[in-house]
């Protein structure tokens, strides 16, 4: 069988690795500070307002490691959400990341639960309000009563889960760290505030 050669020149290769980025495009309405699209800006940073559908969600059985590279037992909740093909801005112009998905991991080490020690304690609290968060942009404060004992796994595990299909709108904030574009959400708006 012959040989195929594909030769490729810088651009080729910067292009590619551009087009195979899942980095969310910040959109006009953002608000952003310094240049979030060079590597250099470590501090560069743009937040906006995001709608976006669940549309896979898992629980499984995990690890997790802290600073000091010891690790501990987790349940993971995987949660895969996409922005709607048809989505909108704020100004009524076609939604810029229509079509682009990103997926969250939510760690939640049991040891960790009500013991302030743990060197995991801080990392569940931030985990437990961000699942809390998009339950309640969703279902409303009503969601998770005061003062009862919630099952997790009766909103994020099953087939499919009772969270996949439903909509939320987040804060989505991009960053840069060692050089890297990053996405993540961050406050979930709960279903009270969303409006129609």
């Amino acid at each position: 069988m012959p040989r195929v050669d594909l030769w490729l020149d810088e651009d080729d290769v910067r292009d590619a690795q551009t087009s195979g980025m899942f980095s969310f495009t910040v959109p006009e309405d953002a608000h952003v500070k310094g240049n979030i699209e060079d590597p250099r800006d470590e501090k560069a940073k743009a937040t906006w307002t995001q709608t976006l559908e669940v549309v896979e969600s898992k629980m499984y059985e995990d690890t997790t490691r802290d600073a000091g590279g010891n690790e501990y037992p987790s349940i993971c909740m995987e949660v895969k959400f996409q922005v709607p093909s048809d989505a909108l801005r704020q100004d009524g112009a076609a939604d810029p990341n229509s079509g682009r998905s990103h997926t969250a991991w939510y760690r939640i080490v049991k040891a960790a639960l009500k013991n302030k020690q743990h060197p995991k304690y801080k990392a569940n609290n931030f985990n437990l309000s961000r699942a809390n968060g998009m339950l309640r942009s969703i279902w409303g404060e009503a969601v998770i009563p005061h003062g009862a004992k919630v099952n997790l796994g009766d909103f994020f595990d099953g087939s499919p889960a009772p969270v996949v299909g439903k909509s939320v709108i987040a804060t989505m904030k991009a960053s840069r760290y060692d050089g890297n574009r990053r996405d993540e959400l961050t406050d979930f708006v709960p279903l009270e505030l969303r409006g129609n």
